[in-house]
C-alpha cells in the first residue's frame, strides 16, 4: 500500500490507533484478484449490464488505476471490502486522484456510516467530482457523527460516466478552517428605503364599492383615516367616525364610474393621501386589476415587482412568453421563440420592451431576472442575464459558447447601465448542470443592495457578488465549492434567499442546503442535498427567532426529506423520520390550520416525478398532523391571505379554507405570484391569461389592520427573488396570529347540512375574555349561536357547530362577531354555496 509511511506518521502525531489509518484496502488498485480485477473492490449498478470497472495502466502513479465506465442513466458504485471501527467525533480526510475521459462525468469517493451492520448514512463524507482536464486531486474532510461506529468506502456516481480513479485514502486529519475574505463596505451609508404610497384601491362588489389601503411602517401607530366620495367638484365624507381598526371601507351607495375616492389621514395625523377611481366588475366574479401584455396571445412566465418611476406605486416587469424549456435532456427542446422583458407602470402603461435574443434560451434557468433599486436613486433597476448579439446556438439549438453577462437596465427607460461577466460555464460536467442560473440581491454590509450572479445547483456552485457603484459593477467576492468537501457539493435550491440569519446586521446568502456568510465564506451546510423548496421566516412563533423549512429532492436514506432548522447555524430542529426518494415540488409552508399554532409544512414523495401516497403535513413544532391519502395537495398548493382571518387560504381555482369551503369566486389563469402589492395587508394573486396579467384582489372586509407586508424584510426579499427561479410563497418575520387576536370561521357543507367551525386564538402576549355570536342567513339554523371566550395567552378554542337548512342565494354569509372585554370587536364571515 503506497503512502503508508506518511499516513502512519500522521496517525502517530495525532495519537490515534494505527488501524485508523488503513480505512481502505488496496487503495491504489495494485493488488489483482484471481479474476483479473481489483482485489477488495466490488461493482454494482442499478441497471445491470450498463457499466463496468476495469484495471488500467493509465494511472496517477504506481502500476495501475481503476477505470469506471457507465452507459446507463441511474446510479452505480464500487465498494471497498474493509469495515473499520471508528468513534464519534473523530476527524478524517478523504483523498484520491481522478481523471475524466474527455467531457464524461466522473464520480466521488464516499464514506458510508453504519452502526454495527445497520446503515446510518450512505454519506458521512465525500469528495467532489473532478471537473478539470487531466489528473485532479480530490479532497474532503468529515467528522464521525453520533450513532456511527463503523465506516467503509465507496466510489459512487450516476448517469453516463467514464473516468479513472487512483490512490484512494482515508486518514486522520482535522479539517482546516475556511478562509475568510474581507467584509463588504459598499457605497450606501444607510439602507435605501423603497418608496411606498398609500396603495389605495376601490373595486365594485355586489354590496357597493370596497375601498382599502395600506398602513405604512412610518405611520403613527394610532393613525386614523377618513374616506371621501367626490363627484363633480362635490366631496362627501363617508365614515361617521375616523377609521382606526382596519384600513378599509365599504361604500354602499353603489358603483358610479364618475366618482373618485379620497383616502387621507384624519385630523391630527400626518401621512400619505391618495385619490383613486373605482374599478368596475364588468361581469367578473372576482375583482382584478388588468395589466395588458404586448400581444393578445402571449402569457407571462415571471413577474418582477418594483417602483420603476419613483412614485410610490408598484410597477411590473413581465418576462414573456410563458412556458419553460428545462435544460435536462429528457425535457429540453429547441426554443420556439425568444424571451421579452415588458415593463409596465401600475396602470398598465407600457414603458419599454426588450428582446433577450436567441442566446438566452426560453427557459427559467437560462433567464434569471430581478427588480431592485441597486443605486439608491429611489427607482428600481432591472437586472438580468444577457448574451451577445450574434446568434451562438449550435445545430440543435443549444447555447454552449459565447460571452455571458449580468446586465443592469434603467427601470424607467430600459437603457443598459452596466454589465459584468457571468460565472463561467466551462467547469461544469454537462450542459444541463451549466444551464442553472439565478440572480439574487443581498445587503452584504447591511446597507448596500449587492447583486449575486449564481450558477450551478446539483454539483458545482459558483457565486459572484457585485455592487453597482458610480455607474459600474464592481466585484466584491467570488465563491466556488470546487475544492470544498462533499457536503458542500450539489446543495443548491431552485430559488435563492438572502437574510441576516446570524444577527450581525449583514445579509447571508442561502443558496439551498448551504449558506454563505456575508463575506462569501460558507457559514453552514446540512449536506442533505438539493432542496426543491426552502422557506425562511417565523415558522414556529413559540421558539425565538426565525426558522427555515426544507423540502428535499435528494434521496434521504433514513430521515430528513422534510425538516425544520435554525438558520443561525444550520442545526436541524426536527425532521421526517423515514426514508424518502424525492420529495418534490414546493410543498406548503403557511399558516393554514387555525387549530394549530404557527405554520404548517407539507411535502410529498415522488417516484421519479409521479406522486406517491407518501405525503405528510407537520405542525410548526414537528408533530405529524396528517399523512397519506387524506392529503390531496399534490406536490404543493399556493396560498394567500384573502379573507379577514389570520390564516392563509389555499389557491385552488378559488380561495379555499383548509378543511373548509371556498371563500371566493373563480380565479382564472396560471398563478405567477402571490404578494401584497395593493390595498390593505391581504395579498393579491397575480395570474396570467392570454394577453394580460391579472391582479386579483379580495373584496372581503377586513377585521383588523397591520403594516403593508412588503415592508417586512423577509417577505419583501422573497417576493423580489420570486421574479426568477421557482416561486415560493413569501413568509413574514412574524406570525400574525401570535401578535393579534384571531377569529377564524369556516364551513364544511353537504347539501342541507354542514358544520361551521369557529376558532378563537389569543396572542402570545395576553389572554382574551369575551364572547362569540353567530348569525346565519334565512333558512339556515345553527345549533349554537353564542359561546363564551376565556383564553390564556397563546391558547385557542375550537367549536364545531352543526347547522341545517338551505340558504336562498349563492354566497350568503354565516357571520361571526367576537366581542372582547378589552373593547375590541372582531367581525368575520364565511360564504355558503360557492
Amino acid at each position: 500500500m503506497r503512502m503508508l509511511g506518511v499516513a502512519g506518521v500522521c496517525a502517530v502525531l495525532m495519537g490515534v490507533h494505527a488501524w485508523a489509518v488503513e480505512l481502505v484496502a488496496n487503495p491504489g488498485f495494485e493488488t489483482v484478484d484471481d479474476k483479473g480485477g481489483p482485489a477488495e473492490w466490488g461493482w454494482w449498478t442499478r441497471e445491470p449490464g450498463a457499466g463496468r470497472m476495469e484495471l488500467s495502466d493509465e494511472r496517477h502513479d504506481g502500476e495501475r488505476s481503476l477505470r469506471i465506465i457507465h452507459t446507463g442513466e441511474k446510479d452505480w458504485c464500487t465498494t471497498n471490502s474493509r469495515r473499520t471501527p471508528v468513534e464519534p467525533g473523530e476527524s478524517y480526510a478523504i483523498t484520491c486522484w481522478m481523471k475524466r475521459a474527455g467531457d464524461a462525468r466522473g464520480g466521488s469517493v464516499q464514506v458510508v456510516g453504519n452502526k454495527g451492520r445497520e446503515l446510518v448514512s450512505w454519506s458521512i463524507g465525500r469528495t467532489a467530482e473532478p471537473r478539470r482536464a487531466g489528473w485532479q486531486r480530490c479532497k474532503s474532510w468529515f467528522t464521525v457523527p453520533e450513532g456511527v461506529d463503523t465506516v467503509y468506502v465507496r466510489v459512487v456516481g450516476a448517469g453516463k460516466s467514464d473516468f479513472w480513479v487512483d490512490d484512494v485514502q482515508v486518514v486522520p486529519e482535522v479539517e482546516p478552517p475556511m478562509p475568510r475574505g474581507p467584509k463588504v463596505d459598499g457605497w450606501a451609508k444607510t439602507r435605501p428605503v423603497e418608496p411606498m404610497g398609500r396603495g389605495a384601491l376601490a373595486v365594485e362588489t355586489a354590496e357597493g364599492v370596497y375601498v382599502n389601503w395600506r398602513l405604512l411602517r412610518e405611520d403613527d401607530p394610532k393613525i386614523a383615516f377618513n374616506v371621501f366620495r367626490q363627484k363633480d367638484g362635490a366631496r362627501v365624507k363617508l365614515n361617521a367616525t375616523p377609521i382606526t381598526q382596519t384600513t378599509d371601507f365599504l361604500d354602499t351607495n353603489g358603483f358610479d364610474a364618475a366618482v373618485s375616492y379620497v383616502v387621507e389621514p384624519a385630523d391630527g395625523f400626518k401621512g400619505a393621501s391618495q385619490t383613486v377611481s373605482p374599478i368596475a366588475l364588468q361581469g367578473r366574479q372576482t375583482p382584478y386589476v388588468r395589466i395588458p401584455l404586448a400581444a393578445t396571445n402571449v402569457t407571462a412566465q415571471k413577474i418582477g415587482v418594483g417602483d420603476l418611476d419613483g412614485d410610490g406605486q408598484f410597477d411590473y416587469v413581465i418576462k414573456q412568453p410563458g412556458g419553460n424549456v428545462d435544460p435536462w435532456h429528457k425535457y429540453w427542446y429547441k426554443s420556439p421563440e425568444t424571451f421579452k422583458l415588458e415593463a409596465r407602470r401600475h396602470d398598465g402603461t407600457l414603458l419599454w420592451i426588450k428582446d433577450l435574443g436567441w442566446n438566452i434560451e426560453r427557459g427559467m434557468w437560462y433567464s434569471p431576472m430581478i427588480v431592485c433599486d441597486v443605486n439608491g436613486d429611489g427607482r428600481a433597476e432591472v437586472i438580468t442575464k444577457i448574451g451577445p448579439d450574434e446568434d451562438m446556438r449550435d445545430a440543435e439549438g443549444k447555447v454552449e459558447r459565447g460571452e455571458e453577462w449580468m446586465a443592469v437596465f434603467d427601470g424607467l427607460t430600459g437603457r443598459e447601465l452596466a454589465r459584468a461577466p457571468w460565472p463561467p460555464r466551462d467547469l461544469f460536467p454537462s450542459y444541463n448542470y451549466a444551464s442553472r442560473n439565478q440572480i439574487a440581491v443581498a445587503y452584504l454590509d447591511g446597507r448596500t443592495p449587492c447583486l449575486l450572479a449564481l450558477r450551478g445547483t446539483y454539483n458545482l456552485m459558483l457565486a459572484d457578488a457585485w455592487q453597482f457603484k458610480d455607474g459600474q459593477l464592481q466585484r466584491l467576492w467570488s465563491y466556488t465549492n470546487e475544492d470544498l468537501p462533499g457536503r458542500y457539493q450539489g446543495q443548491g435550491a431552485h430559488n435563492c434567499l438572502c437574510a441576516d440569519v446570524d444577527g450581525d446586521g449583514r445579509d447571508e446568502v442561502i443558496l439551498g442546503s448551504v449558506t454563505l456568510d456575508d463575506d462569501g465564506a460558507p457559514l453552514w451546510t446540512t449536506g442533505k442535498g438539493h432542496p426543491d423548496a426552502h422557506y425562511y421566516g417565523d415558522i414556529d412563533p413559540v421558539r425565538p427567532g426565525m426558522e427555515m423549512a426544507y423540502i428535499i429532492e435528494t434521496r434521504q436514506v433514513k430521515e430528513g426529506g422534510i425538516h425544520l432548522l435554525d438558520p443561525t447555524n444550520g442545526t436541524i430542529l426536527w425532521q421526517l423520520q423515514e426514508p424518502t426518494r424525492h420529495v418534490h415540488g414546493f410543498g406548503i409552508c403557511s399558516d393554514i390550520d387555525p387549530t394549530q399554532p404557527g405554520l404548517e409544512i407539507y411535502g410529498a414523495d415522488a417516484d421519479g416525478h409521479t406522486l406517491t401516497e407518501k405525503r405528510w403535513l407537520f405542525s410548526a413544532d414537528g408533530r405529524l398532523l396528517k399523512s397519506g391519502k387524506e392529503l390531496n395537495f399534490g406536490f404543493g398548493v399556493s396560498s394567500a391571505w384573502w379573507d379577514a382571518d389570520l390564516q392563509r387560504e389555499l389557491i385552488r381555482g378559488r380561495m379555499v379554507d383548509y378543511e373548509g369551503g371556498a371563500v371566493s369566486e373563480r380565479i382564472e389563469g396560471n398563478v405567477i405570484l402571490v404578494a401584497d402589492v395593493l390595498g390593505d395587508w391581504r395579498e393579491e394573486v397575480l395570474t396570467s391569461v392570454g394577453g394580460e396579467l391579472r391582479i386579483y384582489t379580495t373584496p372581503i372586509p377586513a377585521m383588523d389592520r397591520r403594516v403593508c407586508l412588503m415592508q417586512d424584510s423577509a417577505y419583501r426579499m422573497r417576493t423580489m427573488m420570486n421574479a426568477m427561479g421557482y416561486a415560493q410563497i413569501p413568509l413574514l418575520s412574524y406570525v400574525p396570529e401570535a401578535l393579534a387576536p384571531n377569529l377564524n370561521v369556516s364551513v364544511n357543507a353537504q347539501k342541507d347540512r354542514g358544520v361551521c367551525r369557529v376558532v378563537v386564538v389569543a396572542p402570545l402576549a395576553y389572554g382574551l375574555k369575551g364572547s362569540v355570536t353567530l348569525s346565519a342567513p334565512t333558512g339556515v339554523k345553527l345549533e349554537t349561536v353564542e359561546m363564551p371566550v376565556e383564553l390564556a395567552p397563546g391558547c385557542r378554542k375550537v367549536w364545531e357547530i352543526p347547522y341545517e337548512g338551505r340558504h336562498s342565494q349563492r354566497g350568503e354569509l354565516i357571520r361571526a362577531e367576537l366581542k372582547i372585554e378589552q373593547g375590541v370587536t372582531l367581525k368575520g364571515a364565511v360564504p355558503l354555496g360557492l
